[in-house]
């Protein structure tokens, strides 16, 4: 069975199923209220369209359905709205599951990032491919003018976990092979029939497929 996360329908349809009813009152996020990104250009969202979803709560492992939610990139928290009120969970959650994909907290820190990170789960075998969504506020000064304008900047960066730890990795297939460590000469041989792109996410999770042994 492929572990690689790219029907989202069958995932909901799992997750829905697992939360059995259970309403959002077991669990408290925060209230919004005041948007802080009014001078900011661009957005601070993963995508900015709401979307049903889940979330699992820390204190007891339970999923929770949720009708309206979104991920921002820029304070790396989930905003959901309840009776039309924006609220932000924190730390009271450690995975949440959107139309863009599951999002997981709770690996090893590794470079600025902490345990309490959202990593995107794009591989979830023994071996997980991770990806790190960002956003950044980036200044920017017109020429001979003394106004400055800011803006969200979104970045990526892909990441794999084995053995208890986080590497981040290149896009290319050296950077791959040496993180996994062994079975080199029989990935080599499959990325070259396969002819693969390890730029591409994708081709990088069919690689972990075979590495596994699906």
């Amino acid at each position: 069975m492929k572990k690689s996360l790219l029907s989202l329908g069958l995932i909901f349809a799992a997750l829905a199923a697992q939360a059995q009813s259970m309403f959002i009152q077991d669990i408290n996020g925060r209230p919004i209220f005041e948007n802080g990104y009014t001078e900011i250009e661009g957005s601070p969202y993963l995508n900015d369209a709401w979307s049903r979803g889940t979330v699992k709560a820390k204190h007891n492992g339970k999923t929770y359905e949720l009708a309206k939610m979104r991920y921002d990139l820029y304070k790396d928290e989930l905003e959901y709205e309840e009776n039309q009120k924006p609220y932000r969970f924190g730390n009271e959650i450690t995975e949440f599951v959107t139309n863009d994909g599951i999002f997981r907290s709770g690996f090893p820190a590794t470079e600025s990032l902490t345990a309490r990170t959202f990593y995107q789960v794009l591989y979830d075998g023994n071996v997980k491919l991770l990806k790190r969504n960002t956003v950044r506020i980036q200044t920017e000064k017109l020429y001979s003018s003394a106004t400055q304008t800011k803006r969200f900047m979104k970045e990526d960066a892909l990441y794999l976990f084995k053995n208890g730890t986080v590497t981040r990795l290149k896009k290319d297939k050296k950077a791959l092979l040496d993180v996994l460590g062994d079975k080199q000469t029989e990935l080599e041989a499959f990325i070259k029939d396969q002819k693969l792109k390890l730029s591409k996410e994708e081709d990088v999770m069919k690689v972990l497929e075979k590495y596994e042994g699906q």
